[in-house]
């Protein structure tokens, strides 16, 4: 029984030797992957780091060209400020000469016709009323237009009496 039994002893201890064997196996399988999954993660790591540095230059030049555009964009403002005040001091002028001309043309309007008269005035105004007879109804704008057509004839007129004069 002694034989039998060391037998059935080594019989177990083999078993477990196999058994620990497979384990071993097992585990250096695991290992394995652990380590492959540890180079893949490294390299992920190294990939992500290269990406976060390159993500950081692109911002550094965005926040670049954003200041840039800033400097560009508020200079142009102020040039058009700029022209905007200028083109409104212009449009000033040209309101108070409009008015003025407007306040000439309804004054030489408004006088009376005096046929052969020395007054430059009631001669323009008669003029006036003579080649624009519907200028009393028209708008502003057009009866100035129509004075200074009718001045631009007059002044044709006298210039070509003066030469023929001289």
């Amino acid at each position: 029984m002694s034989g039998q039994l060391g037998l059935i002893i080594e019989v177990i201890v083999g078993g477990l030797l196999v058994v620990t064997i497979s384990y071993c196996v097992l585990l250096d399988r695991r290992l394995r992957a652990v380590r492959a999954d540890e180079a893949v993660m490294r390299k992920t790591i190294a990939d992500l780091s290269i990406a976060t540095d390159r993500a950081e230059r692109a911002i550094d030049a965005l926040k670049h060209t954003l200041g840039d555009c800033d400097r560009t964009l508020g200079e142009r403002l102020r040039v058009a400020e700029r022209y905007t005040t200028d083109l409104e001091d212009q449009i000033r002028s040209g309101d108070d000469v409009l008015n003025r001309i407007s306040r000439i043309v309804s004054t030489a309007l408004d006088s009376p016709i005096v046929d052969g008269a020395a007054d430059p005035a009631a001669a323009f105004s008669q003029h006036v009323m003579k080649t624009q007879p519907a200028m009393r109804s028209s708008s502003r704008i057009a009866q100035t237009l129509a004075a200074a057509q009718a001045l631009a004839t007059r002044a044709g007129a006298d210039k070509t009496k003066r030469e023929g004069v001289a």
